[in-house]
């Protein structure tokens, strides 16, 4: 049965590794929370609040520059490896509603 944190970690596009490192956790410790067999302490889901933060801000940044350069069709991204670039990439792709859709491409 998936649980609200493994949940929460999809929509953020983050591995359980990922997520220990965010924490300051151990793989197994993120793992049982995943499963349900642990208690999510508050910090956890405070850390999850904040790194979905910062890919909401940077999303609306990617608006916002692409409003002030004209709605322009075609975008270059330099992601440089960063998940949360690459997540506001995909936040900002599925709330704009243009068609023909805007076509970004990423860069390392």
């Amino acid at each position: 049965m998936k649980t609200l944190y493994a949940a929460c970690l999809a929509r953020l596009g983050l591995s359980q590794s990922e997520a220990a490192t965010l924490h300051g956790s151990r793989l197994d410790t993120v793992k049982n929370w995943a499963v349900g067999r642990r208690t999510v302490p508050d910090g956890a889901w405070s850390d999850l609040r904040a790194y979905e933060a910062r890919i909401v801000d940077r999303s609306e940044a990617l608006r916002e520059a692409w409003e002030d350069a004209g709605e322009i069709r075609d975008m270059e991204l330099q992601t440089h490896g960063d998940p949360v670039a690459l997540m506001a990439a995909a936040d900002f792709l599925l709330s704009i509603n243009e068609d023909p859709p805007v076509m970004i491409e990423l860069k390392n």
